[in-house]
């Protein structure tokens, strides 16, 4: 299980990838990675643990590696 800190870290990581390729909202994300919006705010704000699909599915919209979403 990992510690809430590290769940949050990769929260952070998640927001500034989106952003950083110019994807301004979850909402926008969700649309193009096909994950619900409210798992995509729950993954930004570190309130639920990031799944390999997911990490791979952000990595696709947002460009860089999966593990990178992994801590």
């Amino acid at each position: 299980m990992q510690k809430r800190s590290q769940i949050n870290y990769a929260g952070r990581k998640v927001r500034k990838a989106r952003l950083e390729a110019h994807i301004g909202t979850q909402k926008e994300l969700a649309e193009i990675t096909g994950i619900p919006a409210n798992i995509i705010s729950d993954l930004e704000r570190g309130k639920r643990q990031m799944s390999p699909s997911w990490a791979k599915r952000i990595a696709e919209a947002v460009g860089g590696e999966w593990s990178d979403f992994i801590d």
